[in-house]
């Protein structure tokens, strides 16, 4: 038997999954990004190798889920002053 403190998991909104609206990628894509804390490298090429896509399809995921309210996306300067990190901001329900 497992130990449970050695399992793993998120929690994905129900209305995201029962949002018809939604893709099934774009869902898998909020799976994702819900099982990343705070903090952790979320970039679209991290993000795109997980779900073993390609960046350009990724970033239409999250553009998806953005337009319908579940995902608020927010670019931040980092600490060398050249570069951006994105920050997400996730949604249990839509904000529409």
């Amino acid at each position: 038997m497992n130990d449970s403190s050695d399992v793993e998991y998120c929690l994905v909104s129900k209305d995201l999954l029962e949002d018809r609206l939604i893709s099934a990628k774009a869902k898998a894509m909020y799976a994702l990004l819900c099982s990343y804390p705070v903090g952790t490298d979320r970039s679209i090429k991290v993000l795109a190798e997980k779900l073993g896509m390609r960046r350009e399809l990724a970033s239409r995921l999250i553009t998806e889920l953005e337009d319908y309210g579940y995902v608020e996306r927010t670019r931040i300067r980092g600490p060398d002053g050249r570069h951006y990190i994105t920050d997400y901001r996730i949604y249990p329900q839509s904000k529409l």
